[in-house]
């Protein structure tokens, strides 16, 4: 069985996302970063995650969605 990695989708200045990032980092999680401000073009995928939001971090793990920080995001 392949084991993917989780995807972070991220955009430059998100407060949210930065301290999501540290978290995942201090706990050792790997994890793909999607810039959405370097990559516009998977937009597309963010915005079917989160019911049409423009709202950064958005993490995936397997079947499992997280949008934003503890309740809070920043939308771009």
């Amino acid at each position: 069985m392949t084991q993917t990695k989780p995807i972070l989708y991220s955009y430059p200045g998100c407060g949210y996302t930065t301290d999501l990032k540290r978290e995942l980092r201090r706990d050792g999680v790997e994890y793909e970063e999607v810039d959405l401000f370097q990559h516009p073009e998977r937009i597309p995928e963010l915005l079917a995650l989160t019911d049409g939001d423009r709202i950064t971090p958005v993490y995936v793990d397997g079947d499992e969605v997280q949008i934003g920080k503890n309740g809070f995001g920043c939308t771009f």
